[in-house]
């Protein structure tokens, strides 16, 4: 995973390949972290993760995405998904989890709603 582009109003984050088992973790640490810096900025933090080049996800990978947005939400701010594959779409859809996120229709519209 990679941080693209980061300023006070929102983080894009570019998901990459399979975010399953022992990758899900490493994006659990990296998030973790990034949350922290965010929330001793101040604001009102946006996630939003560019999910074109996701290929699949597992329950792990689902929990990070669940926990970030739980996190980012007590913080006042929002999770946006893009992109989303059939795949992982189906799965957010089949557990009752498109509540927890906003899917905007690209990312030029998720950046608009960031400020």
């Amino acid at each position: 995973m990679q941080v693209n582009i980061q300023n006070k109003n929102f983080t894009l984050l570019e998901i990459q390949g399979k975010v399953i088992g022992q990758d899900a973790l490493v994006l659990k640490t990296m998030l973790e972290e990034h949350i922290q810096t965010l929330e001793a900025q101040g604001g009102t933090p946006t996630l939003i993760f560019d999910m074109s080049k996701a290929q699949t996800m597992d329950s792990a990978g689902l929990g990070v995405l669940i926990t970030s947005s739980t996190q980012i939400k007590q913080s006042g701010g929002r999770t946006a998904l893009v992109n989303v594959n059939k795949g992982i779409k189906r799965m957010l859809i089949r557990t009752n989890l498109t509540s927890l996120f906003d899917f905007p229709k690209n990312l030029a519209d998720a950046i608009t709603k960031s400020f």
